[in-house]
């Protein structure tokens, strides 16, 4: 019986401890994928570099310079939030916003270089690629206008509600 006990015990403490080791071993990288387009939208970019600084890290990485199809790949990406810029024969353009990066996982980004403004995001949608939208673009619309409204009506409806009633009848 005690030769028993003592196998259970042993049995319930290596099940116990097996699935902290897999919560301990080293993630797998990710890697990024894409083109990079001209300003039409259409035109590959040859020989433009995409990079990618961790933001926890501060580890840098880079792109061997795009084919003749603007595309570009960055493999062996740990996981985690990224900036991004692109160096082109256009010149140089810097994201103000993060990408995610997953491990064992491919992401896939798409871009279009505009002069003088930030590069527009696309996504690929049944074949063709369309112009991402972006929160700004949705506060800009009439549902994000009448989101805003109702927010500040709420939260003035709750400041009035958190202070005494001012009433004119006195009892």
């Amino acid at each position: 019986m005690k030769k028993f006990v003592a196998v259970f015990l042993i049995g319930a403490f290596v099940l116990l401890i097996a699935p902290l080791a897999s919560f301990s071993a080293p993630k797998g990288s990710g890697a990024l994928a894409g083109h990079i387009y001209n300003e039409d939208m259409r035109t590959p970019v040859r020989n433009a570099i995409v990079k990618l600084r961790n933001l926890t890290t501060l580890k840098e990485y880079m792109s061997e310079p795009t084919d003749p199809d603007g595309m570009y790949r960055i493999p062996g990406l740990e996981e985690g939030r990224y900036v991004m810029g692109v160096q082109g024969p256009t010149g140089s353009y810097n994201f103000h916003y993060s990408i995610m990066i997953k491990a064992d996982a491919l992401a896939k980004l798409s871009l279009a270089m505009k002069p003088g403004n930030a590069p527009v995001m696309l996504q690929q949608s049944s074949g063709s690629w369309k112009k991402k939208t972006t929160i700004v673009d949705f506060f800009k619309s009439p549902a994000g206008i009448l989101t805003v409204i109702a927010a500040v009506e709420v939260a003035l409806f709750a400041v009035a509600l958190a202070e005494d009633e001012a009433s004119p009848v006195v009892n």
